[in-house]
């Protein structure tokens, strides 16, 4: 009886034990299997982890705050370049360069998992979780203004510029903050977005060429700056509010689910520039319409002079 009283603690302690034992080979198994993660290949796109966006929370993957930093900033810096007398015209082979060079960066890594794991490590921040396993966004923007520097005047690719790097800037701010409240007008694209890029775009046009075209003119030469108000129809304010519908449809329209990295310099050039031509006082083809105007409604009003005059008066 006593035999079998004392054995019954000795076999509560041995399940206690074998429990404990079987708890602390669970934690340890568990342990090992989150350790070996980052570790791993990298052949699935969950195995490798942005440690900045872990080390800030959800705050820098929701906010994408250093991101957006560089985005806002690259504006700044290139609008002190403009100050500074930057040939434009050599703007482009630069971004080639460095769109070659992200390009061959982004083929190594998307072939070599554990270079890619160095990688995410390094520029972390500034990457988005997609893009782990995916071509950087960067390229969509070296691609946007390489486009933009080539085949547009100066002052049309600068102020592309300056609303990819601000009035998209503030669209996905405003439109993450409060966008649930508008209607959307399309793919992830907010009313209240749209508003905040095209109030920054209208800024932006009047602040460049309001103040920085004419107090550093020397730094333009002929032909580099294709709107002044003594060339075009349109007023300051008037150019100012079409470079904010500019921006706010470069924004918020989505082109074959492109990036809008791509998008927004591409559409903003393309419409800037139309807008900018077709109000021009002495261009050609406008000129030259109106001619062709006003020499049909002189036709006309001959041909209906003659017709009168043959007409028998009673």
């Amino acid at each position: 009886m006593v035999g079998e009283i004392n054995s019954v603690p000795s076999g509560v302690d041995g399940l206690q034990s074998h429990t404990g034992e079987h708890v602390s080979h669970t934690r340890r198994r568990k342990t090992d299997k989150s350790a070996d993660k980052p570790c791993s290949t990298g052949s699935d796109p969950e195995e490798i982890y942005l440690k900045s966006h872990e080390w800030f929370g959800s705050f820098i993957a929701k906010n994408e705050v250093p991101r957006k930093f560089l985005h806002s900033s690259i504006g700044f810096i290139t609008l002190y370049l403009y100050t500074q007398n930057a040939d434009y015209k050599k703007v482009k082979w630069p971004l080639m360069y460095a769109f070659a060079i992200i390009m061959a960066l982004d083929l190594l890594r998307l072939r070599w998992p554990l270079f890619n794991k160095a990688y995410c490590r390094t520029v972390g921040a500034l990457m988005r979780q997609k893009e782990i396993h995916s071509y950087n966004g960067v390229l969509w923007y070296l691609l946007g203004l390489i486009f933009s520097f080539s085949f547009f005047p100066k002052d049309v690719a600068l102020i592309s510029l300056f609303l990819l790097s601000w009035s998209d800037t503030a669209a996905s701010t405003i439109g993450r903050k409060f966008g649930h409240l508008t209607p959307k007008i399309s793919r992830n694209k907010s009313l209240a977005g749209s508003l905040a890029a095209f109030t920054v775009g209208l800024c932006t046009c009047y602040g460049f060429y309001g103040y920085f075209v004419p107090h550093y003119g020397y730094v333009n030469h002929s032909g580099e700056i294709s709107w002044s108000p003594q060339t075009s129809r349109l007023s300051l304010c008037q150019i100012s509010w079409l470079g904010g519908l500019v921006a706010a449809l470069s924004e918020g329209i989505d082109l074959f689910n492109w990036d809008d990295n791509f998008t927004i310099p591409v559409l903003s050039s393309i419409f800037l520039h139309s807008v900018i031509v077709l109000s021009q006082k002495s261009h050609p083809k406008v000129h030259a319409a109106a001619q062709a105007a006003a020499s049909v409604a002189q036709s006309l009003h001959w041909g209906s002079s003659s017709h009168s005059s043959t007409i028998p008066t009673s």
